[in-house]
């Protein structure tokens, strides 16, 4: 209720309080004035009256857009309503439309609240979720160059071990410096001096076969007797079916023996599997093979 001298809104028809310099509804200033009001009667309320026709605004008022009655009361309503100061984001930039006070249609907040946390992950994303990125195919080149890489290890790594197993023997004989190959075996003269050539040797009873040899290119076979006095005597035959000539003495020297033909001044030397002839200068004059033999015949 409005009591004492009022005065009328020009553009609501509002009656106001005379010490009021603005209306209390549309915040019309009191200059633009229409006209000053009767006090209301005594126990009713200042209601606005519509009047039948406008009288056309004041000349001061001409360039003012009027707004509708219900816009202003809206906007004095907004300006009476505080405004939340929204709390300071750890340099995250708040979107437009979820500032406090101000929300758009899509929007999923209410009038002056903030927005739930998962909408706004939903609408802005986190900003501490990590990026990403999806994983890229192979390319042909690179796959034929991994099998190409592949196939040039196994080729290192495998064959060698491989070529290992298999030459193992020889592995193990280089390392330690001998062959396991073994040696035929050679076969050694022994057993007393057969009877026909002790008997043509001095003090031949009791001799012994020491040593017989064959060739393989010719017929020719040598045997060395040793008597029981220590001497060793050569004997020789050149063809097969023959017998054994007469002894000559011989010397032993080093791994075989030397035999000296008188007065010719030749000598044969039996060693290391071969026997080489020599004139009376010493000069070589033939070589050959020697074949081991366990008997004389």
């Amino acid at each position: 209720m409005v009591a004492g001298p009022t005065w009328q809104c020009s553009d609501c028809d509002t009656y106001n309080d005379a010490a009021v310099r603005v209306c209390h509804v549309c915040e019309t200033p009191r200059a633009a004035i229409r006209r000053d009001a009767p006090e209301p009667p005594a126990g009713k309320k200042a209601v606005p009256k519509t009047p039948a026709t406008k009288k056309a605004a004041p000349t001061k008022k001409a360039a003012t857009t009027r707004r509708p009655p219900a816009a202003k009361k809206r906007a004095a309503a907004a300006k009476r309503t505080p405004v939340a100061k929204s709390p300071p984001t750890s340099g995250r930039r708040t979107p437009p439309d979820l500032r406090s006070g101000m929300t758009g249609p899509s929007s999923p907040t209410v009038r002056g609240g903030a927005a739930p946390p998962l909408a706004m992950e939903a609408l802005f994303g986190s900003s501490t979720a990590p990026v990403r990125t999806p994983p890229r195919e192979a390319t042909r080149g690179e796959l034929v160059a991994g099998c190409g890489c592949l196939l040039f290890l196994a080729a290192v790594v495998i064959v060698p071990i491989v070529l290992l197993i298999l030459n193992w023997s020889a592995v193990t004989s280089f390392v330690t410096g001998s062959d396991s190959a073994k040696p035929a075996p050679t076969a050694s003269a022994s057993g007393p001096c057969p009877k026909p050539m002790a008997e043509m040797l001095p003090e031949g009873t009791g001799a012994r076969l020491v040593a017989a040899y064959s060739r393989d290119d010719l017929e020719e076979r040598y045997a060395f007797c040793r008597t029981t006095a220590g001497k060793v005597f050569y004997f020789a035959r050149m063809k097969d079916g023959e017998p054994y000539r007469d002894p000559t003495e011989a010397r032993k020297s080093g791994n075989g023996y030397v035999v000296d033909f008188m007065p010719q001044g030749t000598s044969y030397h039996f060693r290391d599997g071969e026997v080489a002839a020599y004139d009376e200068d010493g000069k070589e004059i033939w070589t050959g093979e020697l074949v081991p033999e366990a008997s004389t015949d």
